[in-house]
């Protein structure tokens, strides 16, 4: 009886994603956002996500932020494809009474158009930065 029950019960459950599932199949674009946020004597806490797709492309963002009794800090992300272009973004950063940290990491892959114009701006900065170092070509 109670495997029946929990059947049901997770049925139950799982009906609004496999409803939701439909619409987002039909869907143009589909977005998603949910927040949390936390305070009691020993500190404060908040999460933010969001996420969305289109035809277009799509992106994933989130943030943390906390302050308590043994120091503050922040992480963020942001992962997005847009056409034939891509990235991941993350940043944090944590202080305490120990000292303090920052970091990042950066990673993106475009396609060959975007690559082409990199590359000629590098090259026309690296002749500029060559004549006003005093260098022959």
């Amino acid at each position: 009886m109670r495997s029946i029950i929990r059947f049901l019960v997770a049925g139950t459950a799982a009906l609004p994603l496999v409803i939701g599932a439909a619409g987002v199949a039909s869907a143009d674009a589909v977005e998603y956002d949910h927040g949390t946020v936390a305070a009691g004597e020993d500190g404060a806490f908040i999460h933010g996500l969001a996420s969305g797709a289109s035809e277009d492309g799509a992106y994933f963002a989130q943030e943390f932020l906390y302050a308590g009794t043994e120091g503050a800090g922040y992480f963020g992300e942001l992962s997005w494809v847009y056409g034939d272009n891509a990235g991941h973004h993350e940043v944090w950063s944590a202080a305490g009474e120990d000292g303090a940290a920052t970091g990042h990491t950066n990673a993106t892959a475009m396609d060959d158009e975007w690559g082409d114009d990199d590359a000629e701006w590098d090259d026309e900065s690296d002749d500029e930065s060559d004549h006003e170092s005093g260098e022959d070509d």
